[in-house]
């Protein structure tokens, strides 16, 4: 019997030995878990880390990870193409400013970097959204990290956005109350850097940087289309092959032609007529209109020179007339589908 006691009372200890090892471990994982899952809350999961992970999806021209961010909303109004990733520009030297709590249990931080080579910074606002995996802390952008664009390209359609072409053919574009053309709006992220520009095979635009660093902000961007040396030079070929053949018929008063010469004379012979200085072409938009796309060549001035014999009716003589006979020009001016120019006189 007493040495079934003692083997009892052995195992009894035996048993409260293991449980107070048991009981230590324990601790020491619950505590190290709690700490594993603090140090992780404070920086993986934090509310920095979750803006830090969007930024750098910008920083990857990833748009699709970028709008995959909690909180990220779109209007539901506007174009959604400057969102691609290939519009996206650069975003680099990304650093973190501030780091504060909220009253509400939101945090705001702010991050500095530089897009497309200048320096800026973005303010934050964060909202705390329970937890993922029982443990870890949520975040999601309490103000949407967008903002708008209204780009509007006069004399023009479509325009380029950080090498993206973003055609406008055929898009409607809205008049606001006061006449003026509202152009197309489109939604950016922020922060983000946008240039913009036009180049067709007559008119060029910009560049026009625009930079959208504040959330919700509402930006204009406009693209004035001016003409290019093509285009000058090709509305020159046409007035000059037009002039030339105005040049070459015979009469004094030739049809359809800026320029001829009245005599009370009789004249000997047919008249020769030759351009002794082409006016020289300048375009400008035909109207103030920013929808309109066409274009005037403004009032230019000539020379053409007539040679012809003229007999004179009071006294028989014949002398030869060369003279140089200045004219003016002005056209109406319209880029067709094709590419050819159809010229309109004025």
């Amino acid at each position: 019997m007493g040495w079934m006691a003692a083997h009892t009372q052995e195992t009894s200890g035996g048993v409260r030995r293991a449980v107070i090892v048991w009981s230590v471990v324990a601790v020491l994982f619950v505590s190290a878990f709690a700490g594993a899952v603090a140090i992780l809350n404070a920086t993986v999961f934090s509310a920095p880390a979750f803006a830090r992970s969007y930024l750098d999806a910008l920083a990857g021209s990833d748009g699709g990870a970028a709008l995959a961010h909690p909180g990220v909303v779109v209007p539901d109004t506007g174009s959604r193409a400057l969102l691609n990733g290939v519009a996206l520009g650069t975003l680099d030297d990304i650093a973190l400013v501030s780091d504060e709590a909220d009253d509400d249990d939101g945090r705001t931080v702010r991050f500095s970097y530089t897009s497309e080579g200048a320096p800026g910074s973005t303010e934050f606002s964060l909202r705390h959204v329970g937890r993922n995996f029982l443990f870890f802390d949520g975040w999601e952008f309490a103000r949407s990290p967008v903002a708008t664009v209204r780009v509007q390209v006069q004399h023009a359609t479509g325009f380029t956005a950080n090498g993206l072409v973003v055609p406008t053919d055929g898009d409607p574009t809205p008049i606001a109350e006061d006449g003026t053309a509202a152009g197309a709006e489109y939604a950016v992220f922020t922060p983000s850097t946008y240039v913009l520009s036009h180049r067709s095979r007559y008119v060029d635009a910009g560049p026009v940087r625009v930079a959208a660093t504040e959330p919700g902000a509402a930006l204009d961007a406009v693209l004035t289309a001016q003409p290019n040396a093509i285009f000058v030079e090709q509305a020159q070929r046409e007035i000059n092959a037009y002039l030339s053949g105005c040049a070459t018929q015979r009469v004094l008063l030739p049809a359809g032609c800026p320029f001829g010469k009245a005599i009370r004379d009789r004249i000997e012979g047919e008249p020769t007529w030759s351009i002794a200085r082409m006016p020289a072409v300048t375009l400008q938009p035909y109207s103030a209109d920013p929808n309109d796309r066409t274009w005037l060549v403004p009032e230019i001035v000539g020379t053409a020179n007539i040679v012809v014999d003229v007999k004179s009716l009071f006294d028989g003589s014949v002398r030869t007339l060369d003279e140089d006979v200045p004219f003016g020009v002005s056209y109406r001016v319209t880029i067709q589908p094709d590419g050819t120019l159809m010229l309109q006189g004025l």
